[in-house]
């Protein structure tokens, strides 16, 4: 079997967390790292980029960390000269250049695969596998009043549970509204955004400055079930009902129903499927590349968490005219 010859780009400490990872896959080659986050280590010797010159090495490539100079022209030079890119985390670009990147992406018949999200860990996977169709999803994100938190936080986090809830409904958007609550600071204290999709199905994302306590939890309806997943904590929970009540859904009469479901309801831990993200990522990234299999998360996601995320930013210059 052909090893894919991968290069590693990002900024140095994430280079070094990623390198034990591929060094430890059998399908990589590693044919060098690249600081992406320096200017300097762009500029031309005799004529030569430096960074094209690494790009022409490899197959595919990791782009790890958070911080990368002129991140569209990186991506775009990439994905025009056929490389494979595993990406970290949802990238920080417009629309606009996600759907270019996407364009030349769909010409060079390459992959885009989005990784180390929480969307792609084990406790999601777990609750998602538990249902079909949820006719309801609340994400609830809780940050305590006192923990410093800067824009590119909040939006990687928003940019994160928007992905696992379009993810879980599957149907297009049919609107989003939006509230926000100002309660200590200029800024939202709490941010809510109602999705109402195509399929009927409805999703709220709740965003909490002003929580005594953090957490992230995924609560997923649907009829006769109740997917509660703690994402940061492991754990997933499912409350249904008895499979012998399970039929008579809808009751007919109201207050036998609120009766008969009080005393069938039945609520148990499901088991979680612990893996490593990182590595299980680059062993998808792999069947990706070797069997034209598709990422679960690849540039189309990020353009429709982009369109739910500009209705939170055309809100919120609303306020401030």
């Amino acid at each position: 079997m052909l090893k894919i010859k991968v290069g590693i780009a990002g900024e140095s400490e994430a280079i070094k967390q990623y390198l034990p990872y591929l060094q430890s896959q059998e399908s990589f080659e590693i044919v060098g790292s690249f600081d992406s986050s320096v200017a300097q280590n762009f500029e031309a010797f005799y004529g030569l980029s430096p960074f094209t010159d690494f790009i022409d090495r490899t197959d595919a490539i990791v782009f790890c960390g958070k911080q990368h100079h002129n991140l569209f022209d990186l991506l775009s030079e990439c994905i025009k000269a056929s490389k494979h890119i595993l990406f970290e985390k949802f990238p920080d670009l417009n629309f606009t250049e996600l759907s270019l990147l996407n364009k030349y992406k769909s010409e060079a018949d390459t992959q885009f695969y989005i990784s180390n999200i929480f969307g792609l860990a084990c406790t999601y996977t777990t609750a998602r596998q538990l249902v079909s169709k949820p006719s309801f999803v609340q994400y609830l994100i809780q940050i305590p009043f006192n923990t410093p938190f800067n824009d590119a936080s909040n939006q990687a986090l928003l940019n994160e549970s928007i992905d696992m809830v379009l993810r879980c409904v599957n149907s297009p958007i049919n609107k989003v509204k939006i509230d926000q609550q100002y309660i200590f600071n200029q800024s939202p204290d709490e941010v809510k955004l109602h999705i109402t999709f195509d399929n009927k199905a409805n999703a709220e994302i709740i965003m909490n400055h002003v929580s005594l306590s953090a957490s992230q939890t995924l609560t997923l309806y649907q009829k006769g079930k109740i997917i509660k997943a703690n994402i940061d904590q492991l754990q997933v929970e499912e409350t249904k009902l008895d499979i012998h009540m399970s039929h008579q859904l809808p009751f007919d009469d109201p207050n036998a129903s609120q009766t008969a479901v009080a005393q069938n309801m039945n609520t148990c831990e499901k088991k979680i499927m612990y893996f490593d993200v990182i590595q299980k990522d680059l062993m998808n990234f792999v069947d990706c590349i070797n069997n034209r299999v598709s990422p679960l998360v690849s540039l189309e996601e990020a353009m429709s968490v982009y369109n739910v995320m500009q209705h939170l930013t055309y809100s919120q210059h609303e306020t401030l005219v």
